[in-house]
């Protein structure tokens, strides 16, 4: 029987850090499905999520794909979190680029180290000058004339929102907010649990790597998903990064649960609402929330410079705060006042579910007396 015309299941692969020299593993699983799927039409997804890295390294792992593509395999990007820089060109490579509502994008000039002769340090200029030429056509390439090379050699720090770059023809498809309830499967739940800082952290990367697996296994399919919770925040990057995750659970049909055991702090607070209008969220009454105004880690260059990577940063904080509105008691008003304040805004678990943030739960009664 011919099966040409039949696609298999895709590939997912989940890649979450620097693209530098130490992503020699995740360049191994792209070789490898090339081995294992010579001759078939599987597809081969990537979920990314990365803060920048080494041209040359990152230009590796485009030609591979370019070569994933000519033996026949479609070739999708999912943005979960941001793509800084060099990294765009990765996604420019797919044949499918879906980004999440929360997602972004963020463009600057190459930043150069030069030492040595004057003739080297000339000739070092022209060789990144000639990797961001590179970058340029693929963004230029790929909006489809909607950008210019001008325009994008013009951009000094830029950060573009899922649905800028979508008007921009930087991406194909920005996924939907899901706005109705996941039906809860009467299947056994998976639990998972989550407790440290959204940072560049093994538990990070360990944990979306499971779930990514986790979400490709068919015999998964329908059931739900909960999530325990103590974290007291991170980085907004990896934060928004096992956010998509999560939303990407939802829109496969998994009934989510975000249930707040501990602490909920700085970015941990937005991870209620993945859940806010699709799955439950569970507030525990010992759990303690944390709103902060946006805070950010010293900065040092000329006036443009610092000016550029303020309104960067302000349009993350924007973006991420509009997410926190979801929550009936927060408020854009309410929100914006908080912002101002110079201290954090703590709140109680009971503070919290007044705010519209989830369900309060307490713990059961023990034997004579009544419950935590």
């Amino acid at each position: 029987m011919d099966t040409s015309t039949f696609t298999l299941h895709r590939q997912a692969f989940i890649f979450n850090g620097s693209m530098n020299k130490n992503m020699g593993s995740f360049l191994d699983l792209i070789t490898e499905f090339l081995e294992l799927n010579a001759g078939n039409n599987r597809p081969l997804l990537l979920r990314l999520t990365s803060s920048g890295g080494i041209p040359e390294q990152i230009f590796g792992l485009c030609g591979l794909l370019r070569q994933v593509r000519s033996e026949g395999h479609e070739v999708q990007v999912h943005v979960l979190g941001q793509l800084c820089n060099f990294t765009y060109a990765v996604a420019a490579e797919a044949d499918h680029i879906m980004i999440e509502p929360t997602g972004s994008f963020v463009f600057g000039q190459p930043f150069v180290t030069t030492s040595g002769s004057i003739a080297k340090m000339e000739a070092d200029l022209l060789q990144q000058e000639n990797l961001f030429g590179k970058l340029v056509k693929a963004m230029v390439d790929r909006s489809g004339g909607k950008l210019t090379e001008e325009v994008v050699r013009s951009w000094k720090t830029k950060h573009i929102t899922a649905q800028e770059a979508l008007k921009l023809g930087l991406v194909d498809e920005v996924l939907p907010t899901l706005s109705e309830q996941v039906a809860k499967a009467n299947l056994p739940e998976q639990s998972m649990r989550f407790n440290g800082s959204f940072s560049n952290d093994v538990e990070v990367f360990n944990e979306q790597i499971w779930l990514n697996s986790w979400l490709e296994d068919t015999k998964n399919k329908d059931r739900p998903l909960r999530l325990y919770l103590t974290s007291w925040g991170g980085t907004v990057v990896q934060a928004l990064s096992m956010y998509g995750l999560l939303c990407e659970a939802q829109r496969q049909g998994h009934h989510l649960t975000i249930h707040v055991v501990g602490e909920a702090y700085s970015c941990a607070l937005w991870f209620p609402m993945c859940a806010m209008r699709s799955g439950t969220v569970l507030i525990d009454s010992l759990a303690t929330l944390m709103f902060h105004p946006p805070w950010m880690s010293e900065l040092s260059g000329d006036l443009d410079t610092i000016r550029l990577q303020l309104e960067v940063d302000k349009a993350v904080f924007n973006q991420t705060r509009a997410l926190l509105s979801l929550a009936p008691g927060l408020t854009p008003e309410l929100l914006a006042e908080w912002s101002k304040e110079p201290h954090d805004r703590y709140l109680t678990a009971q503070e919290a579910a007044d705010f519209g943030l989830g369900k309060l739960v307490s713990g059961p009664a023990r034997k004579g007396k009544p419950a935590a």
